[in-house]
Formats: C-alpha cells, structure tokens, sequence
C-alpha cells in the first residue's frame, strides 16, 4: 500500500530532519509540477529557521513556484546576506535563494527581473543566468535551434564538458522546450536518426541535449529512443536519458524501463533505478519491488531498496529491511538504512532493529556536525563532498565512528572501499573501471 501524498505532504513538517527531506525529496526529485510544495518549504524555513533549512531551499530549486512564493523569497533577499566573511550560513542561504529565483519560471520573473538584481541579499554571480533565462524568452525557436547547433560546433573542440559552458547550453534547451508541437517533432526526427553516440562530433554533441529536450516537452512518444541511449556506455548521455525518463515519467516509463532492466548492463540499471525511484505509480512500485528482490548486483539492489523506499510503500519495507540485515556495511547501506527508518516513521512501521538503527542515525549525524564545525565553524549547507573530504583529513578512529555504527546487528562490516565506475581501475591499468575490470569484479554478488 502506497502512502497518500497528502500524508507525504505533511510529513514535510515534520520535526525530525531526516523525514522531512525524505519526505521534500519525493515531489522535488521527481520535477513535480504541484504548487503547493513551495509553501510547505517555506513553512519549514519559519518553524526550524534559517540554519536548519539549507537543504531544503536548495531541493526546492526544482519545485514550481508562484507570484507569492517569488514574492517571499525577495522579501527574504531584503536583508545583505552578501557579505561572507561576516556570517556563513547567512551568505549560504542567501546564495541557495539566489539559485532559486535565478532557475524559477523566467515567465514569473521577467516583470520583476531589475527588482530582483537590485535586492541587498542577491549574490550578483547569479544574475546572469536569471538575466539571460529572461531574454531567451524573445527567441522563436529557429533562433534557439541556431543557438544551440553553435554551441555544439564551437564547444565540440574542446576534451571534456566540465570545459563547457553546460549550463548556458541547457537554458537554450530549457527555452527550446516552450516551443509546442514544432519543436517536439524536430526532437522526435533527430532521436530516430542514426548517431554514434561515442563519436566527437557536433552533431554527436547536440543530440545530448536533444535527448534533454525530450524531457522539457514532456514527449511520451520519445521514451522508446530514450531507452536505447540510456543503454549507451557514456554517463552524460546516460544522466540526460535518466533526467528526461523522469520528466516524461507514468507507466508508459516503468513498462519500457522495466522490459529490458534484467538483461541490461550494468550501467543502465544503475541508471534506471534512479528513474524508477521517481515514479510514483502503482505499477512503477510493483516492478521496483520485483527487480529489488531478483537483482543479484549488491550495488544495483542498494539503489533499488532505495527506490523503492522512496514512494513509502509498506511493501517494500520488509524486503530492504532483510536485504540491509545481509549486507556489509558501508556509507550507501547506511544511507539505505537511514532512509528506511524515516519512510517507516512517516508509515507508523516498527521493526525489531527500529529503535537501535535510528539511535545509531542520530549519532552518526551528531558526530558528522560536530566535526565539521571543529574545523570549520558551520555545518550549515555542508555537501556530501565536503563531508568527505572533512573525513579525508580526520584521525581514522574518529572517520570511523562517521559512517559505521557501534554495533550492527547480523550486518558484515566491508573492509575495502567500492570503486566507483569512473574511477582508475585499481588493477594499475590506467583505464577506467568501467573500461576495465568491472564485469570481472568478484563484488557484485548480493548476501543471502
């Protein structure tokens, strides 16, 4: 049985941390187009302040706002936060409100674009981005087309993305999908064409973002061609096949996700379970539920558990509960585990190991806090990268204690590290791991 959304809804107030996010994750995640969650944001900021909200103004980027939730954000920018040396966590809020307006619906801030950059708290590195998500809205979409084809001809020379101006390229995109019925069928002819996705071309370039597009309109009749490049060895065709799957989401989603996820490679169904975790449907959790209990990849079962957690379905409680019981302990089991304890908190569940993992949560993200702030002051907006790198520098007893428990019943402790796909393959090749030696890995067998 699948939890109303009404009672997911409430659960956004709820006065343990870990449930709120959890419960904030399962409409911003999914790109939901409901209006009402904003509000509830911003009721969270008013009744646990500031400091403890961070986290939630950031997931709320994805969220859809309104004229009175613009409105309230530029009344908060009234104040300087833009000031860092004087006080982090205020110049960190003020940068997360700054993101949120500079992303929000430039239909919403076109009227109040000189208001909004002129605000004491806005961090002017934001501005143009919201200054140019405003101006594409006077370009038709030939404009756009021409736009994003130079892109991709001048950028195409360069080695890596990460020396591309990506996120200039998606706002093209972004205004390319208010362009109706004459963009979506220049999008479905360009997905039907015959590309090499590994090939360094434009034309190779371009259809990554064309794959994106196909999510901003929502194109149903795209999920076919998104299947077949998400089955792609590339992680950024795969992200963009992942973030348009779940735009597009529904049934029509899970049935061609789910038809070809047993026999697929590995990185397809990593992939494809974060699709699956944001589709909240019936059928979505039944198939969920049924890969989590045949997959026999302990990394691929963990995020299914977590997918299948995420649409707080009783059913899937038992299932990850054993699996968590079985397996070796390591940061993405405990992160299982975590989410576990809050779903089966807003479910009213209790199960044998209830009081003790929650116990050993709590103190995890106490000691997390606390050494962060030894060292810098603030855990307020403190990254997942962040924490690692705090733990890269901290004595082994103490990075110990942050992410293994004092005791785990009937849980393995892992004593090596997961590599991860993208990493050097620790045979000394040189290679990738993904190009190497992962579909030899002797770690891919899940516990009985």
């Amino acid at each position: 049985m699948r939890l109303p959304e009404e009672k997911i809804k409430q659960a956004i107030l709820h006065p343990e941390f870990p449930v709120r996010i959890q419960a904030l994750q399962y409409f911003s995640r999914p790109f939901c187009e409901d209006t009402t969650i904003m509000p509830l944001v911003i009721k969270v900021v008013e009744k646990y302040g500031r400091k403890s909200s961070l986290r939630f103004i950031n997931e709320a980027v994805s969220l859809p706002q309104t004229e009175s939730t613009i409105q309230w954000c530029m009344e908060e920018l009234q104040q300087n936060f833009a000031h860092q040396d004087d006080n982090q966590d205020d110049y960190l809020y003020a940068s997360a409100l700054s993101n949120l307006l500079a992303r929000a619906n430039p239909l919403l801030i076109r009227t109040r674009q000189a208001e909004i950059l002129e605000l004491p708290g806005f961090l002017p590195n934001f501005g143009p981005a919201l200054s140019e998500r405003v101006h594409l809205l006077t370009e038709g979409p030939e404009t756009l087309w021409n736009k994003l084809r130079d892109f991709c001809e001048q950028e195409n020379e360069k080695q890596y993305l990460s020396e591309m101006d990506l996120p200039h390229a998606n706002r093209i995109v972004e205004a390319l999908g208010r362009g109706g019925d004459i963009v979506a069928s220049q999008v479905l002819m360009m997905l039907n064409e015959d590309i090499e996705y590994s090939e360094n071309s434009p034309r190779a370039l371009i259809q990554g973002f064309v794959l994106r597009l196909a999510g901003e309109l929502r194109l149903t009749a795209a999920v076919p061609s998104l299947i077949e490049a998400l089955k792609e060895d590339d992680d950024w065709f795969n992200e963009e096949c992942q973030s348009a799957l779940i735009r597009i989401g529904g049934d029509d989603v899970a049935k061609a996700l789910t038809a070809e996820f047993s026999t697929a490679e590995w990185y397809f169904r990593l992939f494809g379970s974060s699709v699956l975790e944001q589709l909240h449907t019936d059928l979505a959790i039944r198939k969920c539920i049924d890969l989590f209990e045949e997959e026999t990849d302990e990394t691929i079962a963990t995020h299914l558990g977590q997918a299948a957690l995420s649409h707080f379905s009783t059913e899937a409680i038992e299932p990850v509960r054993q699996f968590i019981c079985a397996s070796e302990i390591d940061p993405e089991i405990l992160d299982l585990r975590e989410n576990l304890v809050s779903v089966c908190t807003v479910l009213e569940i209790k199960f044998p190991e209830f009081e003790e993992w929650k116990k050993d949560n709590e103190e995890a993200e106490a000691l997390r806090k606390k050494l962060y702030q030894e060292k810098h002051g603030s855990f307020f907006g403190v990254s997942d990268d962040s924490i690692l790198d705090l733990i890269a520098d901290t004595d082994a007893s103490d990075a110990d204690t942050l992410t293994q428990p004092a005791y785990v019943p009937h849980t393995i402790i892992r004593q090596d590290a997961r590599v991860g796909r993208n990493d050097p393959c620790p045979c000394g090749s040189g290679k990738k791991y993904k190009k190497c030696c992962l579909n030899n890995s002797n770690d891919t067998s899940r516990l009985n």
